[in-house]
Protein backbone atom coordinates (compact mmCIF):
# COMPACT_ATOMS: atom_id res chain seq x y z
CA UNK A 1 0.00 0.00 0.00
CA UNK A 2 1.18 2.97 -0.90
CA UNK A 3 2.62 6.26 1.71
CA UNK A 4 0.04 9.22 1.94
CA UNK A 5 0.73 12.67 3.10
CA UNK A 6 -2.84 12.80 4.50
CA UNK A 7 -5.17 10.31 5.49
CA UNK A 8 -9.04 11.73 5.58
CA UNK A 9 -11.11 9.54 8.21
CA UNK A 10 -14.76 9.54 6.82
CA UNK A 11 -16.69 11.50 3.60
CA UNK A 12 -19.01 13.88 5.70
CA UNK A 13 -19.36 17.63 5.19
CA UNK A 14 -15.34 18.54 5.30
CA UNK A 15 -13.34 15.63 3.96
CA UNK A 16 -14.34 15.44 0.60
CA UNK A 17 -13.22 19.56 0.52
CA UNK A 18 -10.36 18.63 2.39
CA UNK A 19 -8.61 16.11 -0.06
CA UNK A 20 -9.49 17.98 -3.19
CA UNK A 21 -7.80 20.94 -1.34
CA UNK A 22 -4.85 18.67 -0.36
CA UNK A 23 -4.74 16.64 -3.56
CA UNK A 24 -4.89 20.40 -5.64
CA UNK A 25 -1.54 20.89 -3.83
CA UNK A 26 0.03 17.83 -4.80
CA UNK A 27 -0.26 16.14 -1.72
CA UNK A 28 -1.35 11.95 -2.15
CA UNK A 29 -4.41 11.80 0.16
CA UNK A 30 -6.19 8.60 1.02
CA UNK A 31 -9.79 8.77 2.28
CA UNK A 32 -11.69 6.16 3.99
CA UNK A 33 -15.22 5.46 4.28
CA UNK A 34 -17.14 3.04 6.27
CA UNK A 35 -20.59 3.33 4.65
CA UNK A 36 -22.04 5.71 2.55
CA UNK A 37 -19.99 8.55 0.60
CA UNK A 38 -21.12 12.19 1.75
CA UNK A 39 -21.91 11.32 5.30
CA UNK A 40 -25.10 12.06 7.52
CA UNK A 41 -26.05 15.65 5.39
CA UNK A 42 -26.22 13.90 1.63
CA UNK A 43 -27.35 10.53 2.98
CA UNK A 44 -30.16 11.20 5.71
CA UNK A 45 -29.78 14.72 6.87
CA UNK A 46 -29.86 17.92 5.28
CA UNK A 47 -29.95 16.41 0.93
CA UNK A 48 -33.51 14.56 2.35
CA UNK A 49 -34.57 17.05 4.41
CA UNK A 50 -34.47 20.02 1.43
CA UNK A 51 -35.79 17.41 -1.42
CA UNK A 52 -38.58 16.74 1.01
CA UNK A 53 -39.17 20.72 2.16
CA UNK A 54 -39.63 21.77 -1.62
CA UNK A 55 -42.34 19.09 -2.14
CA UNK A 56 -44.32 19.95 0.31
CA UNK A 57 -43.22 23.88 -0.42
CA UNK A 58 -44.84 22.84 -3.78
CA UNK A 59 -47.91 21.61 -2.64
CA UNK A 60 -48.59 24.45 -0.49
CA UNK A 61 -48.14 27.08 -3.38
CA UNK A 62 -50.25 24.97 -5.45
CA UNK A 63 -53.42 25.07 -2.45
CA UNK A 64 -52.71 28.58 -2.85
CA UNK A 65 -52.59 29.28 -6.54
CA UNK A 66 -56.31 30.98 -6.88
CA UNK A 67 -54.75 33.80 -4.57
CA UNK A 68 -52.64 34.57 -7.53
CA UNK A 69 -55.10 33.99 -10.17
CA UNK A 70 -53.91 30.58 -11.06
CA UNK A 71 -56.69 27.70 -11.54
CA UNK A 72 -56.53 24.38 -10.97
CA UNK A 73 -58.43 21.86 -11.73
CA UNK A 74 -59.10 19.71 -8.82
CA UNK A 75 -58.01 19.10 -5.22
CA UNK A 76 -54.19 19.46 -4.67
CA UNK A 77 -52.98 15.65 -3.84
CA UNK A 78 -49.26 14.37 -2.54
CA UNK A 79 -48.74 11.47 -3.71
CA UNK A 80 -45.86 10.16 -0.63
CA UNK A 81 -44.26 7.61 -2.77
CA UNK A 82 -43.01 10.11 -5.72
CA UNK A 83 -42.31 12.00 -2.93
CA UNK A 84 -40.02 9.74 -1.53
CA UNK A 85 -39.06 8.46 -4.99
CA UNK A 86 -37.66 12.01 -5.98
CA UNK A 87 -35.71 12.61 -2.47
CA UNK A 88 -34.67 9.31 -3.17
CA UNK A 89 -32.76 10.05 -6.49
CA UNK A 90 -31.89 13.30 -5.01
CA UNK A 91 -29.82 11.79 -2.60
CA UNK A 92 -28.25 8.93 -5.02
CA UNK A 93 -27.36 11.53 -7.78
CA UNK A 94 -25.39 13.61 -5.05
CA UNK A 95 -23.65 10.51 -3.61
CA UNK A 96 -23.02 9.21 -6.82
CA UNK A 97 -21.42 12.52 -7.87
CA UNK A 98 -19.34 12.87 -4.98
CA UNK A 99 -18.28 9.15 -4.97
CA UNK A 100 -17.18 9.49 -8.68
CA UNK A 101 -15.84 12.85 -8.03
CA UNK A 102 -13.40 11.09 -5.08
CA UNK A 103 -12.36 8.05 -7.22
CA UNK A 104 -11.73 10.19 -10.48
CA UNK A 105 -9.53 13.15 -9.00
CA UNK A 106 -5.85 12.57 -8.99
CA UNK A 107 -3.83 12.26 -5.95
CA UNK A 108 -6.65 10.65 -3.95
CA UNK A 109 -7.78 7.08 -3.15
CA UNK A 110 -10.77 5.76 -1.69
CA UNK A 111 -11.01 2.90 0.90
CA UNK A 112 -14.19 1.67 1.66
CA UNK A 113 -13.86 0.01 5.20
CA UNK A 114 -13.86 1.00 9.29
CA UNK A 115 -10.81 3.05 10.35
CA UNK A 116 -8.94 3.45 13.56
CA UNK A 117 -6.35 5.25 14.74
CA UNK A 118 -2.89 3.56 15.65
CA UNK A 119 -0.83 6.26 16.39
CA UNK A 120 -1.28 10.40 16.18
CA UNK A 121 0.50 10.02 12.75
CA UNK A 122 -1.12 6.31 11.33
CA UNK A 123 -4.41 5.04 10.46
CA UNK A 124 -5.32 1.77 10.07
CA UNK A 125 -8.36 0.78 7.73
CA UNK A 126 -9.78 -1.85 5.54
CA UNK A 127 -11.16 -5.75 6.47
CA UNK A 128 -7.47 -6.24 7.92
CA UNK A 129 -6.60 -3.00 9.34
CA UNK A 130 -3.65 -1.90 7.41
CA UNK A 131 -1.68 0.64 8.76
CA UNK A 132 -0.70 3.77 6.84
CA UNK A 133 1.50 6.34 8.10
CA UNK A 134 0.72 10.46 7.20
CA UNK A 135 1.92 13.46 8.68
CA UNK A 136 -1.74 14.86 8.51
CA UNK A 137 -4.79 13.04 9.85
CA UNK A 138 -8.35 14.29 9.68
CA UNK A 139 -11.23 12.75 11.13
CA UNK A 140 -14.84 14.37 9.86
CA UNK A 141 -17.37 13.60 12.20
CA UNK A 142 -21.57 12.27 11.63
CA UNK A 143 -24.01 11.52 14.14
CA UNK A 144 -23.41 8.19 13.43
CA UNK A 145 -20.20 7.49 13.71
CA UNK A 146 -20.05 5.33 17.16
CA UNK A 147 -16.39 4.89 17.11
CA UNK A 148 -13.41 5.61 15.32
Amino acid sequence: MPDFDAIIIGTGQAGPSLAFRLAGAGMKVAVVERHLVGGTCVNTGCTPTKALVASAYAARIARRAAEYGVVIGGDIGIDMRRVKARTDAIVAASRSGLTSALENAANITLYRGHSLFASPQAAGFGPKIQTEQSEQLNQTTSEEQDEV
